[in-house]
């Protein structure tokens, strides 16, 4: 069996906002007479914090949680088994569960990331997971895998490869509800990077900055969560770096970030990136 990622150990407290989208999905995992737990599909942009809610949910669920990354090389069997060749020498072969197959035998979650890049052949197993039979059929194995009564199934993508070429009508019509993500708002993205760096505590001047150094180079967008702790923690670490600080430091929690780091890693992350692609 394929292992299960420990979200709770390595995302504790770490989702600010979302909880409307929370919410939804817990509802919509509800069993109801006559019907199968729904199967909600999270659109938004990059770095909105998708991830972030299913790691979230299967903490507040005390559910397990299996990833499949989505690309357009996924298989059919990439969803159920493969085989390998076996180190036993009393095996020629070994047949292991995929991760999807792995939370329906076990009962856990399984996050679908990226659906929206996968090939329409590769999704076509999903269609018995995701309506009222629950189960994964298995060329390898020859067999259905019958879904444990705890299973549930979220999948999210970028808004962009939804836009591009869309899912087929036969999963399309099986992910419901459909949640779209946004960009959170100042005072959120605020509360994302003072959760996540203990050395902004309360101060407001480094956000300030940062907001400033935001408008003088973006036309009335805003950052991604993602991106503007990318900022933050590279002016941590330029902080780091001047200061002469190693990895195993332990006093680096009191050392004064200085503007100067945060506008030299704002420019390299926000300004010089973005102009090279």
């Amino acid at each position: 069996m394929s292992p299960s990622y420990d979200a709770g150990a390595r995302h504790a407290g770490d989702l600010i906002g979302h909880e409307d989208v929370l919410r939804t999905v817990l509802a919509a995992w509800q069993q109801q007479p006559g019907m199968p737990p729904m199967a909600p599909l999270l659109v938004g942009p990059p770095g909105v914090g998708k991830n972030h809610i299913v790691y979230e949910l299967a903490r507040i669920t005390g559910k397990r949680l299996w990833i499949l990354q989505g690309h357009e090389d996924v298989t059919a069997d990439d969803i159920s088994c493969a085989v390998r060749s076996s180190d036993d020498p009393t095996r020629k072969f070994d047949y292991i569960l995929a991760s999807p197959a792995t939370a329906m035998h076990e009962g856990g979650i399984v996050l679908f990331d990226e659906i929206g890049k996968m090939r329409p052949r590769a999704l076509a197993p999903l269609a018995s997971v995701t309506d009222e039979r629950r189960t994964l059929f298995s060329n390898l194995l020859g067999d259905g895998i019958l879904a444990h009564p705890g299973f549930r199934f979220i999948a999210a993508t970028n808004s962009v490869d939804l836009d591009a070429e869309g899912l087929p009508d036969f999963i399309r019509s099986r992910l419901q509800p459909v949640i779209q993500i946004g960009l959170p708002g100042r005072r959120e993205i605020g509360r994302i990077v003072r959760s996540r760096f203990e050395r902004i505590g309360a101060k407001d001047e480094l956000m300030s900055q940062f907001w400033r150094l935001w408008d003088a180079h973006r036309d009335g967008t805003l950052p991604s969560p993602r991106e503007t702790l990318h900022v933050f923690g590279l002016a941590m670490g330029l902080a780091d770096v001047d200061a002469g600080l190693t990895d195993e430091a332990t006093d680096r929690v009191m050392l004064m970030v200085q503007p100067r780091h945060l506008e030299e890693a704002f420019l390299r992350i926000c300004v010089n990136t973005r102009a090279t692609t």
